[in-house]
């Protein structure tokens, strides 16, 4: 009996042994990321947004969001409701409360773009896309915005998605105008992937698919969906695994590159141009602000210029000076790349996103060059 006992006694506590082993990461993990203070573009973005009273609550909504798969466009943000991010089931639009009813809208506006469009680093008020809507309206011009913007999209996803709402809705649910908001992504995807492709870890997912690479689809499926349920595995094991699952090509900075870039990017706003003459659609086409295009540098913007490197620096700001030559002439295309020049403080925590803030800021001037768009119209 007493053999017996101490036998069960033998095996509980190597059970427990084996148990400690491999929770001790997690227990560990998940103490270290309770008094650990955000690092890295995160913690910059809190520096920018002192005063956001908001910012916790933010943070906290768009983690809970999730995407939907969409033919074409590949993905698109799922309905979601919450305090500060709101996205509708109209094809993913995220949610502009300043917009008017639609029946009394003077103005319908579908907005295009990558994250920066998007703007979760802003609530449903303070996002560019609303803002647009808060100016068009404080100008006597009553508006409803769809704000269309995706992380990830770049130019070339943006008008394949725009051209499939075309035909996916009603002539009568078409906007008046169009508005793509473009840079970043088209210059620093194309530096990190090659011109005109996506990022990498998304595309390279779809091939394994497609290509029936079903041992690498099985590893990445099972770190996420550990990533999803452990501390430990999320924060030092997801990225890894999938970095070295999906690295990719190293970044390229050749000028046979950015000649291939530059005409993407400029022929997609050609062809656009054409698709919305023939249907009668006001489109105007944004090149943004970023990082490396603003003079002068806040404290903080200063630090992440220095830690971007040449190479990526150099290359973005000879995408700039290049598509700014090509379209000069394009009285849709509008150069807006330094409106941020001159405000004191730093406005961007990373190579193109901002604080809460900034929307305010670039709204307004969107808004205002829409508004010249259909003087010009209106006086013909």
């Amino acid at each position: 009996m007493m053999a017996v006992k101490k036998h069960l006694l033998f095996r509980s506590l190597y059970v427990l042994f084996v148990l400690l082993v491999f929770l001790a990461p997690e227990i560990c993990a998940r103490v270290i990321a309770r008094f650990t203070p955000p690092v890295g573009t995160r913690s910059l973005y809190k520096e920018i947004s002192q005063g956001y009273a908001l910012h916790d609550q933010l943070v906290a909504d768009w983690r809970a969001l999730h995407f939907e798969y969409r033919d074409y466009y590949l993905y698109s943000p799922g309905p979601a409701s919450s305090k500060t991010v709101n996205f509708t089931s109209y094809f993913g639009a995220r949610a502009t409360p300043a917009s008017v009813d639609v029946k009394d809208a003077k103005e319908i506006i579908w907005t295009f773009g990558g994250s920066t469009m998007q703007n979760l680093e802003a609530d449903d008020e303070l996002t560019l896309a609303n803002q647009i809507a808060t100016e068009m309206n404080k100008q006597g011009i009553p508006t409803h915005i769809y704000n269309f913007g995706v992380g990830a999209f770049q130019s070339s996803l943006e008008i394949i998605k725009f051209q499939d709402l075309l035909r996916r809705t009603s002539p009568r649910e078409r906007p008046t105008t169009v508005i793509f908001y473009d840079g970043f992504n088209d210059s620093i995807f194309a530096y990190l992937y090659g011109a005109g492709r996506f990022q990498s870890d998304t595309s390279s997912k779809l091939q394994d698919l497609i290509e029936r690479d079903y041992p690498r689809l099985f590893i990445y499926a099972a770190s996420e969906w550990l990533g999803d349920r452990s501390v430990f595995w999320s924060n030092y094991m997801r990225k890894r695994v999938d970095i070295t699952l999906h690295a990719g090509h190293p970044p390229d900075d050749s000028n046979e590159n950015l000649v291939k870039a530059v005409t993407i990017y400029t022929t997609n706003v050609k062809m656009t141009k054409g698709v919305c003459k023939e249907l009668g659609i006001r489109c105007l086409f944004f090149l943004q602000p970023l990082v490396i295009t603003k003079h002068p540098l806040g404290t903080v913007e200063a630090t992440v210029v220095e830690s971007l490197g040449n190479a990526k620096i150099q290359f973005g700001q000879a995408f700039y000076k290049e598509v700014q030559s090509v379209l000069a002439d394009e009285s849709v295309f509008h150069d807006i790349s330094h409106i941020l020049d001159g405000i004191e403080g730093s406005h961007f925590f990373d190579y193109g996103h901002t604080s809460p803030f900034v929307g305010v800021t670039i709204g307004k001037a969107i808004a205002l060059h829409v508004i010249r768009a259909r003087e010009l119209v209106h006086s013909r």
